[in-house]
């Protein structure tokens, strides 16, 4: 694979290694604030409507800019903003502020502040990848590696995050966020090539979500990020709550939870898609089959030891199935396409993480199991569709 591919996925890697520091110990720091399930919830959806809204925007940016100055201005905004978040909750654990202004700061910082920087960096890269393979075998490898770079993200900021909240603190890991991000943002400004320049073409091309090259892998896509959504968005309240864990030991389990899931996508997309070199279509069918029986496992789970496993297996399902739906658009689509495709899956992946926390936390209210059994029936309905799409990406790409 070639190195910008590996330096353009070291930007998605700090972006989502920051936002993930943070995920394990949100619910028992919302807890701390004050806040309901719900609430917490809101956040997250206001943070993925950002993207949701921005992701078209970036994707054309990407084509007018460059590469480079795009994925500089996400990361540097989103360390802005991480800043701004630490600062409101230093307040908010002081009890310096009422529960609706610090709901308020925090929906601004963490929410929308945070989602508009970060809707840049994903619609970015894969708009780079794009760029700089051919066919079908290269785009998957490629693809698979910017999804290694979420599951790489997706260990390490829990694990780190897990590591710091030893020190019995809940605000070290919302200071470590910013410095991860300063640290890559510095990498990509002197490492990261001018990316190569393309034939001259339509600065801005408009894609339809409703075209029918594109139509089964963003349904498919957003299906199986909402499923995913549900669960990481609430698993740490169904951690504490089934395992009656305090605030701080409640990060520290969730962090070896969401780590076990981070893992298995990692070791799937590095170990086992490379190798086996299935067509998109059919690593989104395996990928669902698999992440239905992990989210079984997880309603089921009555320990930790369960949950993490039925986690880790969500993750190998999705370890499959990320390959296959992300590198599935981009082989159907010209090269003048290629960003604005990659901004309708950041949208459809954004307005699944906006949906599925609103989705989950609501859920959770009213049983803690119910999320989990909600998505199960999802991830069935999205295995029934993918064996019964026709919707594959010829041997080779359109010519551009």
């Amino acid at each position: 694979m070639k190195r910008p591919v590996f330096l353009v996925c070291l930007a998605v890697f700090g972006l989502m290694a920051g936002q993930q520091l943070l995920n394990p110990i949100l619910p028992p720091l919302a807890r701390e604030f004050g806040f309901s399930e719900f609430a917490l919830g809101a956040v997250w959806a206001v943070g993925g409507a950002g993207v949701v809204l921005a992701s078209p925007f970036w994707g054309r940016r990407t084509a007018r800019w460059g590469h480079r100055p795009v994925l500089l201005v996400s990361l540097f905004g989103a360390m802005a903003s991480l800043v701004a978040f630490a600062f409101v909750a230093q307040l908010g654990l002081a009890k310096a502020l009422a529960v609706p202004v610090l709901f308020a700061a925090v929906l601004l910082t963490r929410g929308v502040l945070f989602g508009l920087a970060w809707a840049a960096t994903p619609v970015t890269a894969q708009s780079y990848i794009a760029d700089v393979t051919d066919g079908p075998a290269e785009r998957v490898r490629g693809m698979a590696v910017f999804g290694a770079a979420q599951g790489l993200a997706l260990a390490a900021g829990p694990a780190l995050g897990g590591l710091l909240s030893l020190t019995g603190n809940l605000l070290v890991p919302v200071y470590a966020a910013p410095v991860v991000l300063a640290g890559i943002a510095v990498a990509i400004t002197f490492a990261l090539p001018k990316p190569p320049k393309r034939e001259a073409g339509p600065e801005t091309v408009r894609v339809s979500p409703l075209d029918r090259r594109f139509r089964p892998f963003l349904i498919l896509g957003f299906g199986l990020y909402l499923a995913l959504a549900i669960v990481l968005m609430t698993i740490g309240f169904l951690v504490q709550d089934r395992l009656h864990l305090t605030g701080q030991d409640t990060g520290r389990v969730t962090s070896l939870v969401m780590l076990a899931g981070a893992g298995m996508i990692i070791l799937v997309q590095v170990a086992a898609v490379p190798r086996l070199d299935w067509p998109p279509l059919r690593l989104v069918r395996v990928g669902a089959v698999v992440m239905t029986g992990g989210m079984l496992l997880v309603a089921a789970g009555s320990d930790g030891l369960l949950l993490g496993a039925g986690v880790g297996v969500l993750g190998a399902g999705m370890g499959f199935a990320t390959p296959g739906f992300m590198s599935a658009p981009t082989l159907l689509a010209t090269r003048e396409e290629q960003g604005a495709v990659a901004g309708l899956m950041g949208a459809g992946s954004a307005l699944a993480f906006m949906a599925g926390p609103l989705l989950g936390t609501g859920l959770y209210e009213i049983a803690p199991v119910v999320p989990y059994l909600a998505g199960a029936v999802l991830l069935a309905v999205l295995t029934a569709f993918a064996f019964t799409t026709t919707g594959e990406p010829a041997k080779e790409p359109v010519a551009p």
